[in-house]
């Protein structure tokens, strides 16, 4: 998952494949708990796409193969 906020770096993290609690996938689950405010992007890809991607680098760097986004920045 990559985020971008306003007045912060982008941040990257890396997320399973489903919330625990909700049994949904985790890309149904960030559509609707990501912020959808002004200067807002959550982007989320499949890690097989992304070998070698440093997700503690900072600012972070945009995925590949983006399969969800959500927010106005994107």
């Amino acid at each position: 998952m990559w985020t971008k906020a306003p007045g912060v770096p982008d941040l990257a993290q890396e997320l399973g494949n489903f919330n625990a609690l909700t049994c949904e996938s985790t890309f149904k689950w960030l559509q609707h708990t990501s912020p959808t405010g002004d200067g807002y992007c959550t982007e989320a890809a499949w890690a097989s796409d992304n070998q070698g991607y440093n997700t503690d680098a900072e600012p972070a760097k945009r995925l590949k193969k983006v399969q969800v986004a959500i927010g106005p920045a994107c």
